[in-house]
């Protein structure tokens, strides 16, 4: 039973003993009411400080910080500032303040049915208060003097107040009709006892309405507020900045493999976009399998980031096996040495005709000889160059390599040149290295495609050899690796297994792991059709030409039907026109082309996937 119920209890006995005594009747009265006033109080605080607790917003703690006030203290108004520290920016000189000011971040008027807040990096309610002017701090601003002197405020009446400039507040009382009297000023102070904002309260009010001052216990009771407010302020604004530096250590990441590979920087940055629309468009999509599936602010954060991720491990796949381009570019283009040896086996073409053709001189051949000894050298030089144009060719990657280009090859590969010089060969540092060049004692032989590049040039399919295509599959691997190293918070402990699936499939034939569709959840599934989109209608690779959108369309069609990507996820991609807006930013004009939706979903959704969801 609270304290002010017994009270009340006592007050009825007392005037059953003493009927007749107005004094002490009286002083219950008012000790009953200072009672139920503070038990009130307390409530509020006990219900506040929960709240406080549970928040992780700052615009939404400081507006129950707000609320919280005025309720303990019958306010009809108040303002809560945020002290915003502007850093210099000298790299040479960092972590010095260039400026200080207060930023209106909640503001409520009850009379005047204002409730304004200003939104996580949004735009400020009202111009910024400056806490120094002209190099001098302001003792104008009363909220300013409160800040740069700690003190609290207390102002009965704010047109009698002497050595504070209200003009501001004179012209809105002007404009509006309101008027200002009463003003209670707090500072927000943390643990370290640093300022980190104000609070400031309006007119307290009776329960009739009459503005009357704020008094010494309104004073203690809010003080008392204000510093349980600030701690939890400055609990959230530490795991904002714990969140702002991990965000931009990831960027800072990926920025560093833009430098080393740029397109793979806008591969990243597309993904990380399209994966969090994507995720959005699912969350508001209400029709289908997963017309239940809503995702909150931390999970989209959390799929942001795994999109950023995702690619991670490629940080320490080498460059020319990231950007290949061509199949004979290894640590240097081999196509210009085959080019060079073509070159060699003309010249010794032109030799063998210029030792013939003088043998002939000197043994007096008919013109005839001569003609066809300069046909046939011109024949086998007209050949290797047209030869050397298709593995030219060929050696920019396909989607598949014809046996007449196999057979040319092979066929080139068995060519061979004259050398005159033969070297020496030795392991230095775990590399063999030329310690010796000699003239040889006799002519040797080499091939003009030597069997490293004939492999490369009869790769099938693209441009990379089996050996690079592993060297660049395992980047998932080590972006699974390196993420599970992370001590992520319990609300995105999952992050890795989102970022570093996005090579698996559904059938489980997938990489690194080869996990199988119940191991996949959503998350995972859509950055996978995001990855592989994507990829196929960039067109910055240096290594393939920009993709219709038709044709991207078509290869995500045909690995649904082979049980590889999220049936569900396309179709929403596709159905909300998702796709579209992708294009009309991201892509060439000339890549987009018609897509007929329904005749998409007919051709390509299996009938039952349900088998397939995620658990």
């Amino acid at each position: 039973m609270k304290i002010s119920h017994r009270i009340t209890q006592l007050k009825s006995k007392l005037e059953d003993i003493l009927p007749n005594d107005g004094h002490l009747t009286e002083l219950l009265e008012k000790l009953n009411n200072e009672i139920e006033e503070q038990e009130r109080q307390i409530d509020i605080l006990s219900v506040a400080g929960a709240e406080l607790s549970k928040l992780q917003k700052q615009s939404t703690a400081l507006e129950l910080i707000l609320n919280t006030a005025r309720n303990l203290t019958n306010s009809d108004g108040g303002t809560v500032y945020i002290v915003v520290e502007k850093m210099d920016d000298d790299p040479f000189n960092p972590g010095d303040i260039e400026s200080r000011s207060l930023s209106f971040e909640v503001l409520q008027n009850e009379t005047m049915n204002i409730y304004l807040r200003r939104k996580d990096e949004g735009k400020d309610i009202l111009p910024p208060v400056p806490l120094e002017e002209n190099g001098e701090l302001n003792l104008k601003n009363v909220a300013a003097v409160c800040a740069n002197t700690g003190k609290i405020i207390n102002i009965p009446d704010v047109y009698n107040a002497k050595g504070f400039d209200f003009t501001g507040m004179k012209k809105y009382d002007q404009t509006t009709g309101y008027h200002s009297k009463s003003m209670l000023v707090l500072p927000l102070r943390d643990h370290e006892n640093e300022l980190i904002g104000v609070l400031q309260l309006i007119n307290r009010q009776t329960k009739d309405g009459k503005t009357i001052p704020f008094s010494e216990n309104d004073q203690t009771i809010v003080h008392a507020m204000a510093y349980q407010a600030a701690i939890s302020l400055t609990t959230q604004k530490l795991l904002k900045g714990q969140v702002n530096l991990f965000n931009a250590f990831v960027r800072v990441l990926a920025e560093g493999l833009g430098e080393k590979s740029p397109y793979t920087y806008g591969h990243i940055n597309r993904v990380a976009k399209l994966s969090v629309d994507l995720a959005s468009t699912i969350s508001d999509y209400n029709d289908g399998m997963y017309k239940d599936i809503k995702f909150d602010e931390t999970q989209m954060e959390e799929m942001r980031l795994a999109g950023w991720m995702h690619d991670i491990g490629k940080l320490t796949t080498p460059e020319h096996v990231v950007s290949k381009s061509i199949k004979l570019e290894l640590l240097v283009d081999r196509f210009e040495l085959i080019l060079e040896r073509y070159n060699s086996k003309i010249k010794d073409l032109e030799i063998d005709y210029l030792n013939k053709k003088l043998n002939g001189i000197e043994n007096k051949e008919e013109d005839a000889f001569f003609k066809k000894l300069e046909s046939s050298k011109n024949r086998k030089i007209k050949n290797l160059v047209k030869d050397l144009k298709v593995l030219n060719e060929t050696n920019t990657g396909g989607e598949f390599l014809e046996d007449k280009v196999k057979n040319l090859v092979n066929k080139n590969a068995k060519i061979k040149i004259d050398q005159y010089l033969e070297v020496e060969k030795k392991n230095v540092s775990g590399q063999k290295r030329i310690v010796n060049v000699s003239l040889a004692e006799k002519i040797n032989k080499s091939p003009i495609i030597d069997p490293i590049e004939k492999d490369y040039l009869l790769i099938a399919k693209g441009t990379l050899s089996d050996r690079e295509r592993k060297v660049i599959n395992d980047h998932a691997d080590r972006s699974w690796r390196w993420l599970m190293r992370l001590p992520f918070p319990k609300k995105m402990v999952k992050l890795p297994l989102y970022a570093g699936a996005h090579h698996e499939t559904l059938e489980g034939d997938g990489y690194p792991n080869q996990l199988v569709d119940e191991q996949l959840p959503i998350q995972s599934r859509i950055i996978a059709v995001v990855d592989i989109f994507e990829a196929l209608t960039a067109n910055d690779r240096p290594y393939k030409p920009p993709m219709p959108l038709s044709r991207a369309l078509m290869i995500l069609g045909n690995m649904v039907k082979d049980g590889d990507i999220d049936a569900e996820i396309v179709k929403i991609f596709l159905n909300s026109k998702l796709h579209e807006k992708y294009a009309a930013q991201f892509l060439d004009k000339d890549q987009i082309d018609e897509i007929d939706v329904a005749e998409w979903i007919k051709k390509y959704y299996p009938e039952d996937f349900s088998n397939t969801l995620p658990i």
